[in-house]
């Protein structure tokens, strides 16, 4: 089960990958050389950090709980960091063993501090999805996405599609306040029975829900992660947050690959090798073309027109059934040949000028 959420991930960072590469070109972002020591060194001086990660594999291989076995980890890196202290002591191990004292109270402090909201959250999250559960109400939330879909058409296929439309838009709304876990744990009593009314299977809306709960967290007007790297970086809040919220697009229609057809399990790596490979395939050109829409870069600038057809190729691409991946490659090509007649015309014009 474990290995279901790999493709799903690739395609995340492949959109994201794709967008950031789109706007490096167009602004023309060039490499920055700068001085660093060696990695081996570097490697060799705080490489034990990376311990406390073994540990925590170890130990679960060991049958150890995993919250003991965080602890037990997190105890270990305190104790490594500890004797790095005294080795690299300048004045002595009682001041380094004072100044380590200081840190852990420090530390602890702080993520007391910091967990204090989270564990509000959780709780308050755990109250709604309790009295919906109880009440009966995720049911009949569930029951008013499927008959608002309804009230549009009545082809079994259409409900699907405007039913998956509506709860992408429910879960992206449930989690714009709270954290990733208790937005799916709220997401799943309300849109879970919805999905699964209509034939989705438990992995497909599982990831599903999923999978927008994260990406919450890059949706505006909150989007949580975007204004905490705000504040990291010193950066205006509202520019950074469309701008994650750009990169972030194409991994938006991803997830609808999942539910809309059976072979979206494919994109879980639950089905045959073949079906695998060509539905990863579909899908990483979807979500290429959809950086091309959003970034608006293919070899060089690409115009609206030419934009716009990427965006039809992107939809069918998505709809992972033989015939509509065809006529999405379809597009994509039309596109592709468009942008490259484009860029020679305009090279040509470039050459005319110059001379």
């Amino acid at each position: 089960m474990y290995a279901a959420g790999v493709f799903p991930t690739v395609l995340y960072y492949l959109g994201i990958v794709f967008a950031v590469e789109a706007d490096a070109r167009r602004f023309g972002a060039k490499a920055v050389n700068t001085e660093h020591g060696s990695a081996w060194r570097l490697l060799l001086r705080g490489g034990y950090h990376l311990l406390s990660l073994a540990i925590i594999v170890v130990f679960l291989a060991l049958d150890i709980p995993p919250f003991a076995a965080v602890v037990y980890a997190t105890g270990v890196a305190a104790l490594f960091t500890l004797i790095s202290g005294l080795v690299r002591a300048e004045h002595g191990p009682g001041p380094a063993a004072l100044k380590w004292l200081r840190d852990i109270v420090d530390a602890l402090s702080a993520g007391v501090r910091g967990a204090l909201p989270v564990v509000a959250v959780c709780a308050a999250a755990g109250i709604i999805t309790s009295t919906i559960t109880k009440t009966g109400l995720g049911q009949e939330l569930a029951d008013a996405l499927v008959s608002a879909a309804q009230a549009i058409t009545s082809n079994p296929t259409a409900i699907l599609v405007f039913t998956v439309v509506f709860a992408a838009l429910a879960v992206g709304v449930l989690g714009l306040a709270v954290p990733v876990t208790a937005s799916f744990i709220i997401a799943w009593v309300v849109i879970g029975p919805a999905l699964g009314a209509l034939g989705v299977a438990d992995a497909e809306r599982a990831m599903f829900i999923f999978y927008y709960a994260v990406l919450s967290e890059v949706t505006p007007p909150t989007a949580l992660a975007a204004v905490a790297s705000a504040a990291i970086t010193g950066g205006r809040i509202t520019a950074t947050m469309m701008q994650a919220w750009k990169y972030t697009l194409p991994a938006f229609l991803v997830p609808i690959a999942f539910v809309l057809t059976d072979n979206g399990s494919a994109l879980l790596l639950q089905s045959d090798p073949l079906t695998i490979v060509w539905v990863a395939a579909a899908s990483i050109v979807a979500v290429a073309a959809l950086s091309v829409v959003t970034g608006g870069w293919l070899a060089g600038p690409v115009s609206r027109p030419v934009r716009l057809l990427f965006v039809p190729g992107a939809l069918c691409l998505l709809y992972l059934e033989p015939p509509v991946v065809a006529i999405g490659l379809g597009f994509c090509v039309l596109g592709l040949v468009a942008q490259l007649v484009l860029r020679r015309r305009e090279t040509i014009k470039e050459v005319r000028d110059a001379d």
